[in-house]
């Protein structure tokens, strides 16, 4: 993190808690040390927490549906055990949350606050559904809290010169490895350093000539995934910095599609479809490696045999793709508002406990946390790469104008029914632009 992105963020925060009275700075809750980064007693809250708050019931809506939301659950009825104020936050999972909360907003019935993904957070405060961090919510967080954070993920929580979200995490791609299998073929473990692209494609040949299939690669979500980090290693992106041009029909968006088929062509057994197949071939060891989302990592760690490691750099800067859950308030209601960034600021601070559910936490004193590999040792595997993640500029509906075009594009590649990859990126980036233009434009009415 450089110091001239750590002192804009605190100018920031300083800007928008201005009027906020010394008193109530001075009595913010302190963001603990990297030693000290987990568990923090739910009513150290308090100190933090304007009387208005107390006795507020928060009703939170999520579109955490599996083992993460049954965290999230424990963690939301454990603070509202444990704080003196009398708040109350209760989780409630909605798989098609942005449906959800749009219906809910036209029926004036919306939540106090919701977890949100990062690319809807400009959908959903463009349309009025999330409502802005006021100088009061954001005193509650405190003044320099969003230093505490990588600049590419803090950033995402703004829209229209407004903070709309708060990064709780950030979900980067994994190397999963099977450990037996590169231990038979002599391959060392990879560490928690990336490795170069002269060491993955190392192992992937040792892995080949002991008799394994070396790499599991699939089509739709990993394949689109694995083209948008390749992409940025080689120095292009799927998109301008403004998030207001499609940019993936370049050289390095050829290579990058170009690379993944040529792993898949001659390392990978014949996998396509949806409910990522990619990965059950590794689960049943019909693979030594697979790369995917880190939600597989409370499924996989079950298992003795599977090992975790940053994605591999295969061109000349690193970069991996990646979302985040946020958290964003939904209701008008100054009381909830800072109930809802009470339970915020507490959750942030143990955002350690909140990697047993496979998250990287957004938070840098909880990634640095000694903890964190006693909590979740995989994600303190992985956690080293998160400030080099590629997560979308912050437009309106950019990821479904970018993904829905080049993925189909991706798929006909790696299932070997076209193989003309300029062409087709060069006719899926004008349909993406076409998108894009019209959602600038449909969004600008609203």
């Amino acid at each position: 993190m450089t110091s001239h992105s750590r002192s804009a963020r605190r100018r920031f925060f300083a800007g928008r808690s201005a009027g906020v009275p010394l008193a109530a700075m001075l009595a913010l809750v302190t963001v603990p040390t990297a030693a000290a980064a987990t568990t923090v007693p739910a009513e150290s809250a308090e100190s933090s927490c304007p009387a208005s708050a107390e006795g507020q019931s928060i009703e939170m809506w999520s579109p955490l549906t599996g083992p993460d939301g049954e965290t999230m659950t424990t963690l939301a009825e454990r603070f509202s055990s444990e704080n003196g104020l009398g708040i109350s936050v209760e989780h409630v999972a909605q798989p098609e949350y942005v449906q959800k909360l749009n219906a809910a907003a036209a029926a004036g019935q919306l939540p106090a606050m919701t977890v949100v993904r990062v690319i809807n957070v400009g959908e959903l405060a463009a349309r009025h559904v999330l409502q802005p961090f006021t100088d009061e919510t954001q005193a509650i967080l405190g003044e320099d809290f969003g230093a505490d954070f990588p600049e590419n993920v803090w950033v995402r929580g703004e829209y229209g010169g407004e903070r709309y979200s708060i990064p709780l995490d950030i979900h980067t791609l994994v190397m999963y490895y099977n450990k037996d299998m590169l231990a038979a073929a002599g391959v060392e473990e990879p560490g928690a350093e990336p490795l170069s692209r002269e060491a993955f494609e190392a192992m992937l040949a040792d892995l080949e000539a002991s008799g394994v299939q070396p790499i599991a690669i699939g089509t739709g979500f990993q394949g689109a995934t694995l083209f948008q980090t390749f992409i940025a290693q080689f120095g292009g992106a799927v998109s301008n910095d403004e998030g207001t041009e499609a940019t993936y029909a370049s050289e390095a968006g050829v290579q990058a599609l170009e690379y993944v088929n040529e792993l898949k062509q001659q390392y990978s057994p014949d996998i396509a479809g949806a409910n990522d197949p990619e990965v059950a071939f590794f689960k049943q060891e019909q693979a030594a490696i697979v790369m995917h989302g880190p939600w597989h990592i409370a499924d996989l760690s079950q298992l003795d045999y599977v090992g975790f490691a940053p994605m591999p750099q295969v061109g000349d800067e690193y970069a991996v793709w990646a979302g985040s859950h946020q958290l964003g308030l939904t209701t008008e209601d100054p009381a909830e508002q800072a109930a809802a960034a009470c339970w915020i600021k507490w959750l942030s601070d143990n955002s350690v406990e909140w990697a047993a559910a496979g998250q990287v936490p957004a938070r840098t004193t909880a990634r640095e946390s000694d903890m964190l590999a006693e909590v979740a040792a995989p994600i303190s595997r992985i956690a080293s790469v998160v400030d080099r993640a590629i997560i979308l500029p912050q437009v309106p509906e950019l990821e479904g104008a970018l993904w829905n075009q080049f993925g189909p594009v991706v798929d006909a590649v790696l299932m070997g029914e076209t193989d003309d990859v300029a062409a087709a990126l060069e006719q899926a980036q004008a349909q993406s632009q076409q998108v894009i233009d019209e959602n600038i434009e449909r969004y600008a009415a609203e």
